[in-house]
């Protein structure tokens, strides 16, 4: 079940954020459905910026791995982000292991 409003209480550290009044009015966006919105924001901003892991961010946004996964591909937020040298040194590994 995805993250709901009612999962924000349960949290113990309340940040706020100020808003111009008109952006909630002109996105006909709920307070609620802003903190929502926010929560999951940071949560992937922190996730792309390898501050938490995904089975950490699909916990807090309270999804499966998997629906985790497809969040990251809706948002096009690479799952795997290696660098070239990291990539060619894991197709190196692999290259290693017996053929099936």
């Amino acid at each position: 079940m995805p993250l709901t409003t009612s999962d924000l209480s349960t949290h113990n550290v309340i940040v706020q954020v100020s808003l111009p009044s008109e952006l909630l009015a002109e996105s006909g966006v709920s307070r609620q459905e802003a903190s929502v919105e926010l929560l999951r924001a940071y949560i992937l901003s922190l996730y792309r910026r390898d501050r938490l892991s995904s089975g950490k961010a699909a916990s807090l946004l309270n999804v499966s791995r998997l629906t985790f996964l497809r969040l990251l591909g809706e948002e096009g937020i690479p799952y795997l982000d290696y660098t070239t040298d990291e990539l060619d040194a894991e197709m190196a590994v692999a290259s290693q292991w017996p053929q099936a």
